[in-house]
């Protein structure tokens, strides 16, 4: 909610130049086949402080590789979780929690699921490019997967309200998430773990 798209305000420009010179030479070489070229971009700025958004629920993004830098400011807290791929096993298994830095940037994959822990204190602002590559895309892109059954019992902290059909097997709906329309479809029917954890049991 608090944030602003840079395509819409006359800067389009700078990031598809921005993204020429420095994003695709390294994504390419990270991530050969997702990005073997960049045709456009999605790019956004995202602001998280209290009494404002707190953090984002676990999500995909619709990019083929995203581009994340915290530009500022002072801050705890507000880490970002990443959690398996999109159909795979593991899902929703945590891999990895990245503690941002002023001036220091991450590039992931669309189809990776991950999500902005709550800020603690202070402000923190990103630019994000969600970058495309209209070729992948035609093939199917990054959701031309064969979705898998999960191989174990989701990590609590990857769980998605916004998302996730047995969201509340494992945890109680945030106050936000009530107040929302749902509309969860993950895991498919028949796709989720073959068993169930009794809520409360200690894991990430």
């Amino acid at each position: 909610n608090y944030g602003v798209i840079l395509n819409e305000i006359g800067m389009r420009p700078m990031i598809s130049a921005f993204q020429r010179e420095y994003l695709w030479p390294v994504a390419r070489h990270l991530f050969p086949i997702e990005a073997s070229q960049f045709d456009g971009h999605h790019s956004f700025m995202v602001r998280y402080r209290a009494g404002e958004d707190l953090g984002l629920d676990m999500h995909t993004d619709d990019s083929d590789v995203t581009f994340n830098v915290c530009l500022g400011e002072v801050f705890t807290g507000a880490t970002l979780s990443f959690c398996g791929m999109f159909g795979a096993p593991g899902h929703r298994r945590h891999e990895h929690t990245y503690r941002h830095e002023v001036g220091r940037a991450v590039l992931h994959l669309g189809n990776r699921r991950h999500g902005a822990d709550d800020i603690e204190t202070g402000r923190r602002s990103n630019l994000i490019v969600w970058n495309t590559n209209d070729a992948y895309r035609k093939l199917g892109g990054n959701r031309a997967v064969e979705y898998q059954r999960e191989a174990g019992e989701p990590s609590r902290i990857c769980l998605s309200y916004t998302h996730d059909r047995d969201y509340e097997v494992y945890k109680e709906l945030p106050e936000a998430a009530r107040k929302q329309k749902r509309n969860p479809w993950c895991p498919p029917p028949g796709y989720e773990a073959e068993s169930k954890s009794v809520r409360g049991q200690n894991e990430l």
